[in-house]
């Protein structure tokens, strides 16, 4: 017997202390980690007036639905009304983020004796949040067997693993099959379904640090026909994601997961999504080359993402980020809204610096989520030039900064004024009406983003505003004296500040 198995054998299931109609129980990580009970003595006096016992049960369990369990049970000690309230109670949400073994075994009890004790015919949501083990594999099939009798609506299943692959749990048969799911988000969740699967009112899928396969893929396409959003983050195991569907409008890429180390090579990572109209891709692909096949009814993109690349030393060495983002924007010609992040930018500065072409873009609302340091300002310069008819622009400084690794040959061979950079560049603002900066701190020695204001109120001929939500600034009078020192194109043009 393995010493997991004799440590739940010698734990005392029916003892009250485990039961969620006990009022000693306590979910806080502190009462799961020692032996003591988190209530204690009489209950202190209260206000006579009780206007929450006074509203109808419907509302009370409405408000209870946000809690925790943990908080939604300790409500039975309050009155008799209250005793056995939370049974009824359709949306079932249990965290615990401790690492103590004996924790999370008291955490996983009191969630099998919680659904013992629910009464409710229905469960709207039911959320799990703990620090998984194979151990308790067959308390979480239990869970999934109870929470399909009771025809779950939206499953939030987040079983942290820790980084290790073997603990990853999969989800069993019984699940592939279910009329009522609506709402489905997998962590640390295989998919692994022998025959189809049957979703048939799934609208919302999200499944992260998950091994996928080709399979998987095409049976979520056929048998969610209702589902508009789809998510992966952090998963791995497959190369190209068709994501063949009629209902699915928005799809997200967030992070490539990597089984081992040696998915280290410039391998292509392919995503076709013909009927998508919103993409995201954000995070880290390690050194996949992302590849957009029939994207033609996309909308809306983002590129946020990073991939590994090492410290360059002769420019020639750009050319395999270079083509990629070039395949990734001749891709995107057509859509109305773009959004492109600080590593994307950096690239393009490689591309300006080395008088190589941009692709030609369409959109009409461009956001740059860039911190504007010194190398993403060719950058920017560049992707501006190729978007001329755009009419809203919004930089937001609240985006992860990933350097990318120019190396020091190439930075000192093509150093550059940072500060008087803007003042060189040709007109390529005609057509913006409305520019927002959100997310930084202004000091006197900001002189990348006040120059860019600067050339923005000589050039912005159809300018109608500038909104400025800065983060901290250090003198309101000195910046708007500076501002109003600026000469405009645009009689219209108004500068709004905003915190």
């Amino acid at each position: 017997m393995s010493e997991s198995e004799e440590h739940e054998e010698n734990l005392d299931y029916d003892s009250p202390r485990y039961s969620p109609a006990s009022p000693r129980y306590s979910t806080s990580p502190s009462y799961y980690d020692s032996d003591q009970s988190y209530f204690g003595g009489k209950r202190g006096k209260t206000d006579k007036t009780d206007r929450i016992s006074a509203l109808p049960d419907s509302l009370i369990l409405h408000i209870l639905s946000s809690l925790d369990m943990g908080e939604v049970v300790r409500t039975g000690v309050l009155s008799k009304r209250w005793h056995l309230l939370w049974t009824s109670s359709q949306s079932l949400i249990f965290s615990y983020s401790g690492l103590h073994v004996n924790g999370i075994y008291k955490f996983v009890i009191f969630i099998d004796n919680t659904l013992l004790l629910c009464r409710s015919s229905i469960v709207k949501k039911f959320s799990v949040d703990f620090n998984y083990s194979k151990r308790f594999v067959r308390h979480v099939n239990r869970w999934m067997i109870s929470i399909k009798n009771k025809h779950v609506e939206e499953l939030d299943l987040n079983l942290r693993s820790r980084g290790n692959l073997i603990e990853i749990y999969n989800l069993p048969q019984i699940m592939y099959f279910n009329v009522g799911l609506r709402v489905l988000s997998l962590c640390n969740c295989n998919l692994v379904p022998k025959e189809e699967i049957y979703w048939p009112a799934l609208r919302v899928l999200e499944i992260g640090y998950a091994e996928l396969n080709r399979d998987v893929i095409k049976k979520i396409c056929s048998g969610c026909r209702a589902l508009e959003s789809l998510k992966f983050r952090s998963c791995y195991g497959v190369d190209y994601f068709d994501i063949d569907s009629k209902s699915v409008k928005k799809l997200m890429m967030d992070d490539y997961g990597r089984q081992n180390h040696d998915d280290d090579d410039d391998d292509e990572l392919g995503i076709y999504a013909r009927n998508v109209t919103s993409l995201e891709i954000c995070g880290y692909f390690h050194r996949r080359i992302l590849v957009l096949e029939d994207v033609k009814a996309i909308l809306d993109a983002k590129l946020d993402f990073y991939r590994n690349t090492d410290d360059y030393v002769l420019e020639h060495e750009f050319r395999t980020d270079q083509n990629m983002l070039k395949n990734l924007l001749v891709s995107l010609q057509h859509v109305e809204k773009l959004s492109i992040g600080t590593w994307c930018l950096q690239v393009l500065t490689s591309l300006e610096i080395q008088n190589l072409p941009c692709p030609r873009m369409r959109c009409k609302y461009l956001t740059l989520n860039t911190p504007m340091k010194k190398w993403e300002l060719p950058g920017i310069a560049i992707l501006l030039q190729s978007c001329p008819q755009v009419e809203i622009l919004h930089i937001n400084a609240e985006s992860a900064f990933e350097v990318y690794h120019f190396g020091s040959h190439f930075k000192n061979s093509n150093d550059f004024n940072g500060e008087n950079y803007w003042i060189s560049r040709p007109c390529w603002v005609l057509h913006l009406k409305t520019l927002r900066i959100h997310g930084y701190e202004w000091w006197d020695s900001d002189e990348y983003v006040l120059s860019f204001l600067q050339i923005v109120l000589k050039n912005g001929m159809v300018l109608q505003k500038i909104i400025i939500d800065f983060f901290e600034i250090n003198s309101y009078e000195k910046l708007t004296k500076k501002l109003l020192s600026f000469p405009r194109s645009s009689r219209e043009a108004v500068i709004f500040f905003s915190s």
